[in-house]
């Protein structure tokens, strides 16, 4: 939907209302914002139904659908459209969109090294309207949040990286997240791209719902268009030497998606020189410190069952594990396999520390902590007896103890460093 002579209700005032205010006062539409907190909104401290008057409506994507304004809105027939979708319109070039539960910010984050001159944005980086009118490659990433609220978006590329439970809390149930999910295939045609994880249980789905060209990637089958085996690439345009600092588990999967993305718009000339540059994104299995040779990981950004498992997997061998936290009403037993075989000890912190001792203590030690002082010490001590790693990877937000993921890993790596600097703490003390 165009904004041009609009009256566009924005609810929510925060990164992508603010931008998106702007392109409606840029191409000549009027904007009434209301929020709970911001000053600047045209109502705070309550929303009222005065947004209802607007012929257009754009909620923040942390806004929930079942939010009392919304379901008003979805019933008096006004078009609820997320702020991703309102930008994409006014975007000037071919979209590569990534979703999926875990990778789809380093997928974006690699395509957009990839691809010289192209820009990033949507859930990672800038929001779509802030890019509007711009020309060239876009690479963006995009939430199930964002997706649930969108008609008529069609990517060039879609690429779903994976799909396991997630944000039940936001959207109802497992059946609702992933058909939010498939909506990025929803208006492609035949003239357009889709790469999908060959190696996840519900590719048969997507493939089904997919329209245009199919693109794979796989860690297991050689029949993927992208295939790895953990030191190279098999793709179309030859064998590729994968650099050393790429071949963990996750981000093996997460460069064959961007290669598959970027050479679908890229010749390999431009595309393969940057393949070295490339960088995993912070928070996501990240070394951050050695004390006395037990290495400490963080992967705060794993908030789900799904990234857990798959950091666990980036290992050979076992570690002792920190985890818990805000569960989202996710079931975490799914982490049994995985624990059994790459957990030595479990240090549980959180709001559901309780909860996970008695889903895994029949399989590996469990130690509740109160904090993450406590929680880094405790893990700190096991793993100089064992000579094993330390990592920190949730499967649980952080909103019971922190503002988000980030703040959760600043006080990890506050801890880290603290313990670094008390050399007289030694293992069984």
């Amino acid at each position: 939907m165009r904004l041009e002579g609009k009256y566009v209700g924005i609810l929510g005032y925060a990164r992508t209302g603010r931008a998106l205010r702007r392109l409606v006062d840029r191409v000549g539409g009027k904007a009434f914002v209301s929020d709970l907190s911001s000053w600047e909104a045209d109502e705070w401290g309550d929303n009222t139904y005065r947004i209802l008057g607007a012929d257009l409506l754009s909620p923040s994507p942390g806004i929930p659908p079942h939010n009392r304004i919304l379901k008003r809105a979805e019933a008096s027939e006004i078009p609820v459209l997320s702020e991703f979708e309102v930008g994409w319109h006014y975007l000037r070039g071919r979209v590569v969109a990534i979703t999926g539960t875990n990778g789809k910010s380093t997928v974006a984050h690699f395509t957009h090294g990839l691809l010289p001159g192209s820009f990033i944005g949507g859930n990672w980086g800038v929001p779509v309207s802030a890019l509007a009118f711009r020309e060239g490659v876009f690479v963006l990433e995009v939430s199930s949040f964002q997706l649930h609220y969108t008609r008529r978006f069609r990517p060039d590329v879609a690429v779903i990286t994976n799909i396991s439970p997630d944000h039940l809390d936001w959207h109802g149930s497992f059946e609702a997240y992933l058909k939010a999910k498939l909506r990025i295939l929803k208006n492609q045609t035949d003239r357009d791209v889709a790469v999908f994880n060959l190696d996840d249980p519900h590719y048969p789905t997507f493939r089904r719902h997919s329209r245009g060209e199919v693109l794979t990637v796989s860690l297991k089958d050689p029949r993927a268009t992208y295939y790895g085996d953990g030191k190279h690439l098999f793709t179309p345009y030859g064998k590729i030497t994968v650099p050393r600092h790429l071949r963990g588990v996750p981000n093996l999967y997460n460069l064959a998606m961007a290669l598959a993305a970027a050479l679908t718009l890229s010749d390999p000339e431009t595309v393969l020189p940057n393949l070295p540059n490339l960088r995993p994104l912070p928070h996501r299995v990240e070394l951050v410190g050695s004390i006395e040779g037990v290495e400490f990981y963080d992967d705060s950004k794993g908030t789900n069952p799904g990234a857990t498992a798959a950091a666990l997997a980036s290992f050979s061998g076992r570690v002792v594990l920190i985890m818990g936290g805000d569960d989202k009403g996710l079931d975490l037993s799914v982490l049994r396999e995985d624990v059994r075989e790459k957990a030595a000890i479990i240090v549980a912190v959180g709001r559901n520390r309780k909860e996970i001792t008695s889903l895994f203590g029949d399989l590996v030690p469990v130690h509740e902590a109160l904090d993450y002082r406590e929680a880094v010490e405790m893990a700190y001590r096991e793993a100089k007896e064992r000579g094993l790693p330390v990592l920190l990877s949730p499967a649980c937000a952080s909103f019971d103890m922190f503002r988000n993921y980030k703040h959760r890993s600043e006080v990890f790596r506050r801890e880290v460093e603290r313990l670094k600097k008390r050399p007289r703490l030694k293992a069984g003390r």
